[in-house]
């Protein structure tokens, strides 16, 4: 016979592929199989890639030379994809809006000080 067993704290581990990044961008779909929906947003940032600078030879002193403007390549960085059930999205989003609003009444509070 099992004894029953009280936790007074749940501790948190991270993955082995946990990740810890700066996002500012989201794309967020809702997908559907078996009847069944989730919410799955990929969460990244925007950056450039600089593909090449020419090396320009300075025409008034053969011994110096100055990097041109180059090739780049503007991307979108995804760092993560997250697929969860929709009452765990609906839940997330209450707690962000929550969170927001938290911040803002801060912000307002402070700067009327």
């Amino acid at each position: 016979m099992s004894e029953k067993v009280t936790i007074h704290e749940l501790t948190h581990r991270r993955s082995s592929i946990f990740i810890d990044e700066y996002v500012d961008r989201y794309s967020a779909r809702v997908i559907s199989w078996n009847g069944d929906e989730r919410l799955h947003v990929t969460f990244g940032r925007d950056s450039l890639e600089v593909i090449s600078e020419p090396i320009v030879p300075d025409p008034e002193n053969p011994t110096k030379a100055t990097l041109g403007s180059g090739k780049s390549t503007p991307y979108r960085n995804d760092v993560a994809s997250l697929t969860m059930p929709i009452d765990v999205a609906e839940k997330l989003a209450i707690t962000l809006l929550r969170m927001v609003a938290d911040s803002k009444d801060r912000e307002s509070s402070e700067s009327d000080q």
